[in-house]
């Protein structure tokens, strides 16, 4: 029994790490027996493994490396093309049999571990989202690669819970329904990414709604982050995540509103403190939160407010880190659920609609604005009020446990998937 998670990103995104971390977990509970591969966005040279897990990389991130040149990316690209003809053309086995000699490493290894699997887990997140432009349809086309490579060889596929969409183009939308509704399951974490795979004409028999799999992530850090970043017993303690994401002037209100936000905060109350904790720190497209942690704390001069500038950290200790905090104001979305996951009340600015439908499912809709509209008044008046306030932590130690138990539905999604009559021995 062979099963290969694909379209996985890097551990420096510590939501991705999370729902990693639980898929291989599910997996493995699904399916005791399976041999389970990684295709993902990490190097398969510098990390064979992940987690005693056999990492192979991925096609995708092969095409896509940013430190060779452009023109090497388009030799890439193409090499890419001719492999998706060649499979199309009913020569994806043997291209696959004699890939190790003809095919770079890491492509062969992506293409070999998807011809042999058994079953083929996408993983969940929010990254299969469309735009306008080349890059999207590309991006687009290179996620749902192994998907499409899965049914060329006539293996098993689901997508663990995600968002989907917005799917701007007909070629996206086309391409999303072509290759989503050969699936066995396309899961959804929120009705308003199902409404737009439904739109996109993906058929209803294919669609589930479930729980975000990082609300079932836990994971005990051994750092006492009080005493490190010395932050007294009885202070009030708020964790902020930050993020680059909207257009130059939009982005630079959104960080100006956050800044007098923070002061406002912190100023009415000598006894709070906040802290700026990176939850992202990839250097693909730059997408490092602390490029803007950086920027919001060079305008506040106060001593309470604390930046975590350490790119290590993993994903059980900022973990550990929200479950120890008061409040949380979370722009991305996965330090909110590693928040409300341990009934930490959460202030969210949403972004692609990931926390809005996860908030609504919740019953607390009414702590999330949007991130290109958020205002400092908005901001600080939820954040006094969630510390005021009972009533927010009560309402999650109520909903989080039946949401969290939810998760668990999916390993019958894996263990149906697979004909136990189709599986390899």
């Amino acid at each position: 029994m062979k099963v290969v998670i694909v379209n996985a990103f890097e551990r420096n995104n510590r939501g991705d790490a999370a729902l990693l971390d639980v898929m291989i977990r599910q997996v493995a509970q699904a399916h005791p027996e399976a041999e389970i591969t990684i295709c993902g966005f990490e190097d398969p040279v510098a990390y064979p493994d992940i987690w005693g897990v056999r990492n192979v990389g991925s096609i995708r991130r092969y095409s896509a490396q940013e430190h060779i040149t452009r023109s090497a990316r388009i030799q890439r690209k193409l090499l890419v093309a001719a492999m998706v003809l060649a499979a199309a053309a009913g020569l994806g086995r043997p291209l696959a049999a004699v890939s190790g000699r003809i095919l770079p490493r890491e492509a062969a290894g992506e293409l070999r571990a998807i011809a042999q699997a058994d079953l083929v887990v996408s993983l969940g997140g929010g990254y299969l989202h469309g735009g306008p432009g080349l890059g999207y349809d590309l991006s687009i086309g290179f996620l749902l690669l192994p998907l499409w490579l899965a049914h060329r060889f006539g293996v098993p596929a689901v997508l663990g819970p995600q968002s989907f969409g917005p799917f701007p183009t007909r070629f996206q939308r086309a391409a999303v329904r072509r290759v989503l509704s050969r699936c066995r399951a396309v899961s959804t974490r929120e009705e308003i990414s199902r409404a737009v795979l439904v739109a996109a004409g993906v058929p209803d028999a294919v669609l589930r709604r479930d729980v975000d799999s990082a609300f079932a992530f836990t994971a005990t850090s051994e750092r006492d982050w009080r005493a490190e970043l010395r932050i007294p017993p009885t202070a009030a303690l708020m964790v902020t995540t930050m993020r680059a994401y909207l257009a130059p002037a939009a982005q630079e209100r959104y960080e100006n509103e956050m800044v007098a936000a923070i002061e406002r905060v912190l100023g009415a109350d000598d006894s709070r403190f906040l802290v700026l904790a990176p939850q992202v720190t990839c250097e693909f497209q730059a997408d490092d939160d602390r490029l803007v942690h950086r920027r919001v704390a060079a305008r506040i001069d106060n001593p309470r407010l604390i930046m975590i500038d350490d790119a290590g950290i993993g994903h059980q200790d900022i973990f550990g880190l929200y479950g120890t905090a008061d409040l949380t104001i979370a722009t991305r979305f996965h330090s909110a659920i590693f928040s409300l996951s341990q009934c930490v009340p959460c202030v969210v600015l949403n972004y692609a609609n990931k926390g809005l439908g996860i908030m609504r499912d919740l019953g607390f809709a009414e702590w999330v604005t949007d991130m290109s509209t958020v205002t400092a008044d908005w901001l600080v008046e939820r954040v006094e009020t969630a510390l005021r306030e009972n009533s927010y932590r009560d309402g999650l130690r109520k909903a989080i446990p039946g949401y969290r138990a939810e998760v668990e539905r999916f390993v019958d999604v894996l263990r149906s998937s697979v004909s136990p009559a189709n599986t390899a021995a």
